[in-house]
């Protein structure tokens, strides 16, 4: 049989998920990036914690800042205008505001991000510093233009291949990769644009641990993660303890929060000094990133990111209505094919020939090779099937774990392994109870298909621990490595098991009127 390149929704035997990584807490570093400084105020706006470079951006020391009001750093209208957001309404989302502090007569204009938390709050500031080309103006109309290219776009993977090549011309990245998660948390870039002499990501995967639990879950909270170089001194916040947790302040939702030291490892791996990264977010769920790279340090000013921020959600929302048309699309398919067999059904004598026989079959409906009535002691079958002593003993494993309702697997060996021994027939079940109690089921199957799986590195290989058993680093090959995947089928459509369902019920209605 020959193979084929495994589609990203393949079920991927292996668990390639860092416990590692996955259990490190990101959010308690007590520590960020250089390029911004931040403060902490209790609920009374004062400061109890500010960041160690602040005197880099005011002309105070974190020292001399603690116990400061917010009030006496910042004009009385512009603080006025703070606390009245603060309290107008419940929020927990970020604040931006632009903040002019005024010290010796020296003006100094930043970009203010402020964090609700329930004990405290987080103010994010950068010196505002945006270019002549991050004009509203500019940015709206690129934003514009961009957002009708994905509009036109046929399928998801060319909304998503357009976004890649958009969004390197518009903000400069050298490379622009879309990556999309498979079922088990791997990436995979289906869409990329990137300067000549840069690797070529396109198609590969990407092992879970890439992208770790925890690092999936910031994602979740935050708009963006933004690195300017991989080659930065980190910044600690005085105290080290949060006054009024007694804990780390927890930065989970800070934007300069510092990045995990394997993390600029594997920057520097990928031969990248800069990096961001947005999330696409489907029906409140990671559905993949926007990642961008450049050779060297890069800071978009707050703009841009903002106009990118945008982009992503955008992104996100082509692509959730892109996908609700190509699922309408097969369920109209399905449907249409449903009726037939419906029709067809009530038409036979026995629901058994009606599946199975006739111009339509239960085939067409699921895609299948082949598939088997269990019945009343008898079976019936129609295409490539198991042998009939194979399939009772397929039908007394089901009814003991698999036997209240539609069950589908594209990887049976796997989850039975006595069907090993007729992997090439079926790796893909899916079985609609009848009566599971007396054994009775109908069964489709699908053929094994032997699919390549192209990883951008050896998947085994993510993570390289030291001697230690605790240090460890990542990977420092992306070249490809091919893994042909065995005991699997092409993956089941969730509207496949919907239709499967419902035919089930059409047939256990066509059993009861028929008096069986």
């Amino acid at each position: 049989m020959n193979s084929k390149a495994a589609p990203v929704n393949l079920t991927i035997d292996k668990d390639y998920d860092s416990e590692i990584c996955g259990t490190i807490p990101l959010h308690l570093v007590n520590l960020i990036q250089p390029h911004g400084a931040l403060l902490v105020l209790d609920k009374q706006m004062q400061i109890v914690q500010a960041s160690e470079n602040i005197n880099s951006f005011l002309p105070l020391t974190a020292d001399e800042l603690l116990s400061k009001p917010l009030s006496e750093l910042i004009p009385a209208n512009q603080y006025e205008d703070i606390v009245g957001k603060i309290n107008a309404r419940s929020i927990v989302d970020k604040i931006p505001f632009t903040l002019n502090s005024i010290f010796q007569e020296k003006e100094t204009s930043f970009t203010a991000l402020i964090l609700p938390q329930d004990e405290y709050l987080l103010i994010e500031l950068e010196e505002n510093n945006s270019s002549p080309q991050e004009t509203f103006v500019r940015l709206y109309q690129h934003i514009k233009y961009i957002t009708s290219l994905l509009k036109q776009a046929g399928t998801c993977q060319e909304i998503a291949q357009r976004t890649a090549e958009e969004l390197k011309l518009f903000t400069g990245f050298d490379r622009v990769l879309v990556y999309q998660f498979d079922p088990k948390w791997n990436g995979m870039v289906v869409g990329q644009a990137k300067e000549d002499d840069m690797d070529d990501y396109m198609g590969l995967r990407f092992p879970a641990s890439d992208v770790p639990r925890q690092a999936r879950d910031l994602y979740l909270r935050n708009p963006y993660r933004l690195i300017p170089t991989r080659d930065y001194t980190p910044v600690r916040l005085i105290p080290v303890i949060n006054p009024i947790t007694q804990r780390f302040t927890d930065l989970a939702d800070s934007n300069l929060r510092s990045v995990a030291k394997v993390h600029l490892e594997y920057l520097a791996n990928l031969k990248v000094m800069a990096s961001m990264s947005l999330p696409i977010i489907i029906d409140n769920k990671l559905w993949g990133l926007i990642s961008c790279h450049h050779k060297t340090p890069k800071y978009p000013g707050y703009e841009m990111r903002s106009a990118m921020e945008l982009l992503g959600g955008i992104l996100s929302a082509q692509l959730e209505s892109k996908q609700k048309e190509e699922y309408m699309s097969v369920r109209v398919q399905l449907r249409s094919i449903h009726v037939k067999l419906v029709e067809q059904l009530y038409a036979t004598a026995h629901f058994a020939e009606g599946l199975l026989k006739g111009a339509t079959s239960i085939q067409d409906l699921l895609s299948l090779n082949g598939a088997a009535v269990v019945y009343e002691g008898s079976i019936w079958t129609s295409g490539s099937t198991p042998a009939k002593q194979e399939i009772k003993e397929l039908v007394s494993w089901l009814r003991r774990n698999k036997g209240s309702g539609v069950f589908a697997t594209d990887m049976l060996p796997l989850v039975y392994p006595n069907s090993k021994a007729y992997k090439e027939t079926a790796s893909g079940l899916v079985s609609m109870p009848v009566n599971a109690n007396q054994e009775e089921f109908i069964l489709g199957f699908r053929q094994e298909a032997l699919q390549t799986v192209n990883w951008g590195g050896n998947p085994d290989n993510a993570i390289q621990m030291e001697s230690d058993g605790k240090t460890y680093h990542p990977r420092n090959s992306f070249a490809t490595y091919k893994e042909i995947v065995k005991n699997t089928a092409m993956p089941w459509q969730q509207e496949e098991i919907e239709a499967a369902e419902t035919l089930r019920n059409a047939v256990l209605e066509k059993i009861i009127k028929a008096g069986y």
